[in-house]
This record gives structure tokens, C-alpha cells and sequence, in this order.
């Protein structure tokens, strides 16, 4: 890499500057809502803030996380490192049970993971592909969408971003503070999404690539080693969670699957259906366009390549998501490549000529633009969530901390994919402050009200049934003698349960 004297030298500094402004005030103007069971994977953003209200509220544990449908246990879950949830928590015992910490957290995670992307590129290409690379990175679907979103992905999203930006200058200088930052990085990014691992492939491809000379180095392999031992040491620990407590997101137990059915990786819907999430949700539009110029003129890096091949890999690995909508967030990262990819086609179009350069420009703003309309219009069509309306009807009845039971949309068993899935909806638990249990929609017949009956025992004192199915004769005559219905709404139906 040349290094020059600042990245943020005028014009070009200041206009990037300016876009990352005007990114921030849009997002918490425009983008923002307070109704985050409403918004984009509402069910992941009550499931992360409701481990932060807890280790606000109940017990600081930044590495043993606890959510609503607990039943009546602890809580404790097999999930990632709730690093996340446990930089929220103190800014929530400060302020109360607020949205604002996580939605300013997950927008400066993606702030600073644009600045840093800018900054590199504009050392390595110029202050002008850099900039357009921004926008770019900006303007893509997944930064729109996520970046007031309380999720994790956002902070993996920046360790991402550092940990490779630090192993490149690692390659290129060889300094030990490098080393610490992407080895530290790498192990982060891990730990909160484990699935942006595809990292350390990158990092080895690019490394078989380019510095086959690095191999030799003994603490290169260390720092691999470091960042495997941390990430399975804590899914080690996690996996002793789900033992114990019998509560998972499936990260290595029980739950779902995310691997792909042969069926679907036979049927060309399914591709389709994957390049066009990891194109609008990760490389962005521009990218795809810049990629595509490069190929022609034959003039990708190994940089692109090793990026590209390990976002393919993860793609394809986690395929049942990836190829549609409920893993947008696993191409984030993506967008990575994506802005490496715009700088380097303009730098290269530039180099050919003036004219060319200034097209590839007007193309790649012009592509940037139609991904930003895009995905503001996938956000203001987002419809209204009818676990929302029930969560906050079910305040008028149920105390915080009530015993209740949910009858989730979700099904227990996913025969498209064939495979176990997560059905445990937290978003009426988050809303009304309750804890209790989730039953998936699949369960019919009499094992509906036999379980029900059995919950009741446990001290659940409300049944909340969502209504995408209405509830079947087995479970109307169990309600009909065993509960008495306080609320009905379009959402669904409220029962209070008698106590036997």
C-alpha cells in the first residue's frame, strides 16, 4: 500500500465527510423507528434488546445471555457472545429501557466502518474512487436497513471491516500493533457473528495469493490459532448453556439448520434468488458493475478474488439464509469487497482515460442511487407486525414479569428445507415485559391443549394466539373450558387462563 500524507485531505476528505453526515442524519431522521418489533428482522432486534434490558436489569454477564421465552427457568441461551447486548446494558440502566443506545450504536458501527473503508481506499486508489466506493457502500441496501437496526451484525460488520483493513497493512508492513488489531478484530467479528469466519479464508486465500512469502512466519499461524481457540472456547461454553438450560438460536444445538437442502441447490430459482440478496444486501449494485469491468479487462486483484471466493463460501454454506429473506444480514460483510471492487474499477477506468474514468463514475453513482431508492422503498413498505399490536394489548392485562404462553407464526419443522426451525418468536414477551413460552404453529391436534394444560400448571396465566391460523377444534374446546378470552383483534386472540 503507498501511503500519503491524510486520506481526508481536501476536496476529497471533506465531501466524504459530508456523505457520512448526511448518511447519519437521514438514517435518524427518515430511516429510524421506535417500533422495532415493526421494523426489518424485528424478531432479532427484541431478541438483542431484551439480553441488554437483561444484563441492565437483571445480571451482567457478557458471556451468558438470557431471553424472555425462558419459560420458567433462568433464561440462559446457546447463542453468540452477547458483546453487543453488553455494551448496550450500561447506557439502559442509565436511561431505562430505551431504543435509542442500540439504534446509535449500530449506526456508528456502520459509520465507522465506511470511514475506515474510505480512508484505506482513497491511501490506495485516490480521494475520487474512494468517495464513489463510499456512497456505494452507503447507498447499498444492507447499510440502509440496518444501520439504526439493534442487531449484532452491525459490530460484526465493523470488526470485519477492521480486522481486514489491519491484515493488509499486517501483509504489507509487517508490524506487531497490526497483528494485535487484526487477530483481536478477526476474533471479535467471530465471536458476535461467528459466520463472518469467512474472514480468516479470505485472509488465507489472499495470503496463497499474494504473500506466500508470510506463511513462513510463525506468528501468523498464531494469530489464526488465537482467533479459533477464542471463537470455540466460547461456542464450547455456549454449547454447556443449551445443555443446562435447553434454550438455543441454534448456533451448534438443536434449532435449525442452516446448511442446504440437495433439492433446493438443484433448482435455479434458488441461485437467482441468492445473487440478487447478495448483490442488493452486500457487494451492492456498483459492485456488481465494477466486478463485472474488471473481469472484462481482466484486472481483478487478489484482494477481490480471495474476498469473493470466501463470500461464495459462506453463501453457499448458509444457503437456506442466504438465499433469502431472513439472512439479509449475513452479506453485510459483503459490502467489504463491494467498495474494494468500485474503487479499484475507477481507479483502473481513470487510469485508461479521462473519459472513461468520469463514465465509470456517472455508472457507478448512478448504480449506487437505484440500490438507495431500492431499499428505501423496501423499507416504507414494511407492514405493521401483529405480534406488535398483541405485545402492547397485552400490557393492559398481564404485570411484567407474568408466566405466559405464545402460539408463534412459525412453524416447528420446515419441510421446504427439511430441516428443525426456530419458532420462538420473543416480540410479544419484549413488548409486555412478560416471560413464558413459545409454541410453534405446527402443533395441532391434541397435543395443543395437552401442552397448554401443562404450561398452565406451570404458572402460565395467558395464552396469546396469533392469528395466522385460527386454533383448531381440539384447541377451541380447551379454550372454551379452560380459559376465558379477554382480547380479540385482527392480530390475534388474548385468553386469560383459570387456574385449576
Amino acid at each position: 500500500m503507498s501511503e500519503q500524507p491524510s486520506a481526508w485531505a481536501r476536496p476529497w476528505g471533506p465531501a466524504a465527510l459530508a456523505v457520512l453526515v448526511a448518511f447519519a442524519v437521514g438514517t435518524l431522521a427518515l430511516r429510524r423507528t421506535s417500533t422495532i418489533t415493526d421494523d426489518w428482522q424485528g424478531w432479532r432486534q427484541a431478541d438483542t434488546q431484551a439480553m441488554a434490558r437483561s444484563q441492565a436489569f437483571e445480571e451482567f454477564s457478557p458471556w451468558s445471555p438470557r431471553i424472555d421465552w425462558r419459560g420458567d427457568g433462568a433464561g440462559y441461551v446457546e447463542a453468540e457472545m452477547p458483546i453487543y447486548p453488553a455494551l448496550l446494558a450500561p447506557a439502559l440502566a442509565l436511561l431505562g429501557d430505551s431504543v435509542w443506545p442500540g439504534q446509535l450504536l449500530s449506526l456508528t458501527c456502520v459509520l465507522a466502518a465506511a470511514a475506515l473503508l474510505f480512508r484505506a481506499l482513497a491511501l490506495r486508489f485516490g480521494g475520487a474512487p474512494a468517495l464513489v466506493a463510499l456512497v456505494a457502500v452507503l447507498l447499498g441496501q444492507g447499510a440502509i436497513v440496518i444501520a439504526p437496526s439493534i442487531q449484532p451484525d452491525t459490530l460484526a460488520f465493523l470488526a470485519f471491516t477492521v480486522a481486514w483493513l489491519a491484515f493488509l497493512r499486517f501483509l504489507a508492513h509487517g508490524r506487531w500493533r497490526d497483528l494485535a488489531l487484526w487477530v483481536g478484530a478477526t476474533a471479535i467479528a467471530g465471536l458476535v457473528k461467528p459466520t463472518t469466519l469467512e474472514l480468516g479464508l479470505a485472509q488465507g486465500l489472499l495470503v496463497l495469493l499474494a504473500h506466500r512469502h508470510a506463511l513462513r512466519q510463525l506468528r501468523l499461524w498464531l494469530g489464526w490459532l488465537v482467533v479459533l481457540a477464542a471463537v470455540a472456547a466460547y461456542l464450547w461454553h455456549a454449547r454447556q448453556l443449551y445443555l443446562t438450560h435447553g434454550n438455543t438460536f441454534g448456533v451448534l444445538s438443536g434449532g435449525d439448520s442452516k446448511l442446504p437442502a440437495l433439492s433446493r441447490l438443484l433448482e435455479p430459482r434458488s441461485w437467482f434468488d441468492l445473487g440478487r440478496y447478495a448483490v442488493a444486501w452486500g457487494v451492492t449494485w456498483p459492485g456488481l458493475i465494477a466486478a463485472i469491468f474488471l473481469v472484462v479487462r481482466r484486472r481483478l486483484d487478489a484482494e477481490s478474488v480471495a474476498l469473493g471466493v470466501a463470500a461464495a463460501a459462506l453463501c453457499v454454506l448458509a444457503f437456506r439464509y442466504t438465499s433469502g429473506p431472513f439472512g439479509t444480514h449475513y452479506h453485510l460483510p459483503h459490502a467489504v469487497l463491494g467498495a474494494h471492487l468500485v474503487a479499484r474499477a475507477i481507479a483502473e477506468a481513470k487510469a485508461g482515460s479521462r473519459a472513461l474514468g468520469a463514465a465509470a463514475i456517472a455508472v457507478a453513482c448512478a448504480a449506487a442511487l437505484f440500490g438507495g431508492l431500492r431499499a428505501v422503498k423496501f423499507v416504507r413498505r414494511l407492514p405493521p407486525q401483529p405480534e406488535t399490536a398483541l405485545g402492547e394489548d397485552l400490557v393492559r392485562f398481564a404485570p411484567p414479569g407474568t408466566l405466559i404462553a405464545v402460539r408463534a407464526r412459525a412453524e416447528s419443522y420446515n419441510v421446504e428445507w427439511q430441516t428443525v426451525n426456530n419458532y420462538e418468536d420473543p416480540r410479544i414477551f419484549y413488548l409486555s415485559r412478560t416471560r413464558g413460552w413459545v409454541l410453534p404453529n405446527d402443533l395441532k391436534g391434541p397435543k395443543g391443549p395437552a401442552r397448554l394444560a401443562e404450561l398452565a400448571a406451570r404458572g402460565a396465566r395467558f395464552y396469546v394466539h396469533v392469528l395466522q391460523y385460527e386454533p383448531d377444534a381440539d384447541l377451541r374446546d380447551y379454550l372454551a373450558t379452560s380459559a376465558q378470552l379477554v382480547s380479540s383483534s385482527p392480530a390475534g386472540l388474548i385468553y386469560a387462563l383459570r387456574v385449576k
